[in-house]
Order: C-alpha cells, then sequence, then structure tokens
C-alpha cells in the first residue's frame, strides 16, 4: 500500500467525466426506525444510521447495490460507544455476490474493507490495523496476505462523539485497484490492488465488531 497525492493520479489519467457518473445509491436516514435486513442492534434516528449494540462481534446491515466497472463510496462514520474490552472494528464489504442477512462471518463472493483495534488479535497484528478481507462464503473469509497495515493510533480519537469522519473509496472492479482517501488530507489517497478483479456484485454492507458506531450520508455512485 502506498501513499500519493491525488495530483500524481490526475496526471495519470485516472479521470472520469461527471457526465459518466451515475448515483445507484443514496441513504440519508430521514426515516427513524428499525433498519433491515440487518443482523446486530441498527436503527435509524436523527438522520444517522445507528448500530447500537457494542458487544456484537458481527453485526452487518446489507445494501442492495448494482456494482461494475468504477465504483465510489462515500460515508461518514462516528464512534458511539464500545471499546472497553480494548477492541474494535468497522468496515464496508463491497462486491458482494449474494448477501446473507443473518450471523456470518463472511457475506458471499466479497471484499471487506476494514478498520480495526485489538490489543489480542485473532487476525492479523496488535493495535490499530487497516486489513482486507476476501470473503467466499457466509462461513468462509480470509485475512488477506499482506493487507494487514498498522495505523498511527496517535492520529485517531477513538472516543470522541462529536468527530464524524468522512469515507470515500473508489475501486476499479475490472483490473482491482482501490483509492481510499485519507479522511484528514483531502490531497493524499491510499491505493492498493485487490489482487485480482471483482467484476460485479449486488450488494454492499457495512459491518461493526464489539463497537456501536453511526453512519450519515450513504452514497454509491458508478463513475464509468
Amino acid at each position: 500500500m502506498k501513499r500519493i497525492l491525488v495530483i500524481a493520479l490526475l496526471a495519470a489519467g485516472f479521470v472520469v467525466s461527471v457526465s459518466a457518473q451515475t448515483l445507484v445509491l443514496s441513504k440519508d436516514f430521514s426515516q427513524s426506525g428499525p433498519a433491515t435486513p440487518s443482523y446486530g442492534g441498527w436503527q435509524v434516528m436523527n438522520g444517522r444510521l445507528y448500530q447500537t449494540d457494542a458487544s456484537n462481534p458481527l453485526a452487518k446491515i446489507n445494501f442492495a447495490v448494482p456494482q461494475s466497472g468504477i465504483m465510489q463510496y462515500e460515508f461518514n462514520v462516528r464512534y458511539e460507544s464500545g471499546l472497553s474490552d480494548n477492541k474494535g472494528g468497522f468496515g464496508v464489504q463491497l462486491f458482494i455476490d449474494k448477501a446473507f442477512d443473518g450471523r456470518s462471518w463472511g457475506d458471499g463472493h466479497s471484499y471487506l474493507l476494514w478498520i480495526n483495534y485489538d490489543e489480542h488479535p485473532t487476525y492479523g497484528g496488535a493495535g490499530l490495523r487497516a486489513q482486507v478481507y476476501r470473503s467466499m462464503s457466509p462461513v468462509d473469509m480470509i485475512l488477506m496476505p499482506g493487507y494487514d497495515i498498522p495505523l498511527d493510533i496517535s492520529n485517531v480519537l477513538t472516543a470522541d462523539t462529536s468527530l464524524i469522519v468522512p469515507v470515500k473509496i473508489v475501486v476499479n472492479s475490472n483490473t482491482g485497484d482501490v483509492k481510499v482517501y485519507d479522511p484528514t488530507r483531502t490531497d493524499w489517497v491510499y491505493t492498493f490492488n485487490l489482487g485480482a478483479a471483482p467484476g460485479s456484485g449486488n450488494y454492499i454492507a457495512l459491518r461493526t465488531n464489539s463497537l456501536a458506531v453511526s453512519f450519515g450520508h450513504l452514497r454509491v455512485t458508478k463513475l464509468q
């Protein structure tokens, strides 16, 4: 994984026209109530989607989203509670072919982009990590070799309920190229490759592990 200037990507020609963009999912979470289909304590309140069960290790909510070509995923996330057991994580699962709504480790054929904090981890290294998992079924998912990257925890306010962190990810499903934009510096982006082309998918999922968070302004756009 490498960190490079966005301007370098633009110079390399990684640009798509605005006219080619198609918004395929837009969620402002304006209608309060239980959020389904899901597993965990998912609830829509005050314009945000909350996962309220800080003890649930496999909380998940699926959204039907057609995906192919170059896809852009945007949302924001805010810490609500948890980390009392010195672990917690959240992430987004992309290019799911067949979603499983109940309790599950994996979620169809898909890729999970994950931020994890664990002082005594079962998967990957200790501390704050950026990880990528490949799912083959609801019961079969692996941490991909080489996709367990340590992060600087000094830049993270883990218990600040006023901090809303923007997330923006772009994936080229034809090549497996991924861009994750730095939420603290708009002129930086992390780039890596999934090792294979995801091709197409029918669902995405927001997921948490032993952490209560809220999400807002979920957008998925087909760029090309």
